[in-house]
């Protein structure tokens, strides 16, 4: 009875049913283009590459990734909203300087002492004496 059940109703669900698998097909592919890095993770590398081969400078290079970090910080936020896990700590810009923390980066962070208030001791006593 299913299967005949299926096949009369057909003109009523199949449009709903083919309409609602293509929109999930799509979502997936959405999904997946907003969560690879790959690629991006491929062109730091080769912009790496061009540095050391002296290819593009030091400038060129830093604005550049600059660029592909901020990329890739949205891929992870989108990972994050997505629910899905994700491979080491927060991306950082090199050369790049905030005057403020993120309130969730003060949150959890411990406070960091001036470089005035740390003391380094060190013994050399013999523990056997």
């Amino acid at each position: 009875m299913g299967l005949l059940k299926h096949l009369l109703f057909w003109p009523v669900t199949g449009p709903n049913f083919l309409a609602r698998f293509s929109l999930e097909k799509v979502q997936d592919t959405v999904r997946q283009e907003l969560t690879d890095d790959s690629r991006i993770k491929e062109e730091l590398l080769a912009l790496q590459i061009q540095l050391e081969f002296g290819e593009i400078d030091d400038a060129q290079y830093l604005e550049r990734e600059a660029d592909l970090m901020r990329q890739l910080r949205e891929v992870r936020e989108w990972r994050e909203e997505f629910g899905m896990g994700i491979a080491g700590g927060p991306v950082r810009v090199a050369g790049a300087e905030r005057a403020e923390p993120t309130a969730s980066e003060d949150a959890g962070a411990p406070a960091r002492p001036d470089d005035a208030d740390v003391q380094v001791h060190l013994g050399f006593d013999d523990p056997a004496d």
